[in-house]
């Protein structure tokens, strides 16, 4: 059996990674050359709740925020889609034991100081009062490695070497 096989899950690749990792530019990519839909969770909450997520997190806090998240995207139903999730994601374990049920888990790695150079200036990280965007990295690099069901080094490639690298698994 292949990750990336109808077999496990309902033939679902869920792309996982810190903001800036390639998650919104691979996962189109990838949904193309597979056949299948994309997704990105970070639209879906947007449309669901009405607003910004920064507005959620700003109004209500970052633990509603993850509350809010899981909610809305447990209920939707996917099957064969490349799903790009929000970099925080892998704060939920509920959420990530959603993903682990209904597909792949791919973590894109790449190297912090390339990450904080793609992260546009005023592009919110959500992170607590005082964190440094290496403290958010240094905390959530552990749970992105718990939960991936494959890590794909994305240091120097381009998003079709990337791309390519997912698919060539089966």
């Amino acid at each position: 059996m292949t990750l990336i096989s109808r077999e496990k899950g309902h033939g679902n690749i869920i792309l996982i990674g810190m903001p800036g990792s390639g998650k919104s530019t691979v996962g189109p990519l990838l949904a193309k050359k597979t056949g299948k839909s994309f997704a990105d969770t970070d639209d879906i909450i947007r449309k669901a709740a009405g607003r910004e997520l920064s507005d959620i997190v700003r109004t209500e806090g970052h633990v509603r925020f993850l509350e809010l998240q899981q909610q809305i995207i447990t209920a939707k139903e996917f099957r064969d889609h490349v799903i790009a999730t929000g970099g925080g994601v892998v704060r939920s374990d509920g959420l990530m034991q959603y993903f682990k049920r209904i597909g792949t888990i791919i973590y894109l790695d790449e190297d912090p100081s390339t990450l904080e150079k793609r992260l546009a200036p005023g592009r919110r990280l959500a992170r607590a009062e005082g964190q440094t965007f290496m403290d958010v990295y240094e905390e959530r690099k552990p749970l992105y490695i718990k939960y991936a069901d494959r890590i794909i080094n994305c240091s120097g490639k381009t998003a079709e070497e990337i791309t390519m690298e997912i698919m060539n698994d089966e």
